[in-house]
């Protein structure tokens, strides 16, 4: 299950979207395991990945921007992140993009560039969340659009992308984990 919050972080942004993150997973943990949570049962694997101290059944990703927080909680491995839509930064697509990426990206008017980076980055950033190697996982997933269907180059994975208010928010999940999530529209 998706639980999400609009934010005030206009000050002292890195405390309330923690504070947010962190609110949203207990009462999703909660809501899904009857779990009640403090800090210090979150723990971090070598590479970062946060999960339950004594909990193999209970999976967890978090992501916030400014304005939003989402967290996904799961009895199986899962990802999630969110952005908002602005302008982008051209020197990162090299960096996270594969080369077919670029091309299809290259191809896109101006108008849409902005969008389709953000939903690409979620994508990436959601499966990096997934495999628990954060942004070095980025480059190491593909994906084409085409006739309004996401396509991965990882089979036993699924993704899906909501839309709503200029925020993007991407999720990535076992092959056949449908998330129950209402936040926008589901645009893949």
């Amino acid at each position: 299950m998706v639980y999400y919050r609009f934010i005030d972080d206009s000050r002292d942004k890195r405390q309330i979207q923690h504070y947010s993150g962190f609110e949203l997973l207990k009462i999703g943990l909660r809501r899904e395991f009857g779990l009640d949570i403090y800090e210090s049962d979150i723990i971090t694997a070598e590479k970062g990945k946060p999960y339950l101290l004594g909990n193999k059944n209970c999976f967890f990703s978090i992501s916030h921007c400014d304005g939003l927080c989402c967290c996904i909680v799961s009895p199986c491995e899962c990802g999630i992140d969110c952005e908002s839509i602005r302008d982008f930064r051209p020197n990162v697509i090299s960096r996270i993009f594969t080369s077919d990426e670029i091309m299809w990206f290259d191809s896109l008017d101006t108008k849409r560039k902005n969008r389709f980076f953000f939903i690409l980055w979620t994508l990436k950033e959601a499966y990096g969340k997934f495999t628990g190697n954060g942004i070095a996982d980025m480059k190491n997933v593909s994906f084409t659009f085409g006739n309004g269907i996401l396509k991965s180059d990882k089979a036993l994975l699924d993704f899906f992308v909501y839309e709503q208010n200029e925020y993007i928010l991407s999720i990535c999940v076992k092959k056949g984990q449908s998330p129950d999530c209402f936040f926008g529209n589901r645009i893949y």
